[in-house]
């Protein structure tokens, strides 16, 4: 079977660190990969929160989660430290796509032990509908600059 692959487009425009508990270990002893998901929902929810939104406001709309790939590099064990970064390399007219490069710190040099994106659609939940991106996101695009 053919590798697949994602890949990672910089700018970085959040990272945070976070650490594999107890509880995310499956029977390998290893992070499992339904905790994968956990840590990415985490540090989506804390890049938003820089922005001073959350997925069920940001700029009067919410936003769903409409697909997730996720490739895992190298294992990942209890205890370990690891970098996400997060970027926002595509924008459609109701939403944009986050990706996403775990690293693992190791002296001076780390390792990149997964790489994931999801797809973010804006959604209005009184209408139960997606809806376009709010014109003051557009604006930024989750940029500094």
């Amino acid at each position: 079977m053919n590798k697949w692959e994602l890949s990672f487009q910089e700018p970085v425009l959040f990272s945070c660190e976070l650490s594999v508990r107890i509880g995310d270990l499956n029977y390998g002893n290893h992070l499992g990969n339904d905790r994968i998901v956990g840590l990415l929902h985490e540090a989506r929810v804390q890049f938003l929160r820089a922005w001073g939104y959350t997925e069920m406001k940001m700029e009067g709309v919410g936003l769903i989660l409409r697909d997730l790939s996720v490739v895992l590099k190298k294992e990942m064990f209890y205890g370990d430290r690891l970098r996400v970064e997060l970027s926002v390399p595509e924008w459609s007219g109701s939403g944009f796509r986050i990706q996403y490069r775990i690293c693992r710190p190791e002296g001076d040099t780390e390792t990149i032990t997964a790489l994931a994106h999801t797809t973010m659609i804006c959604f209005d939940y009184e209408k139960s509908k997606p809806t376009r991106v709010p014109d003051p996101v557009l604006a930024h695009r989750f940029s500094r600059t």
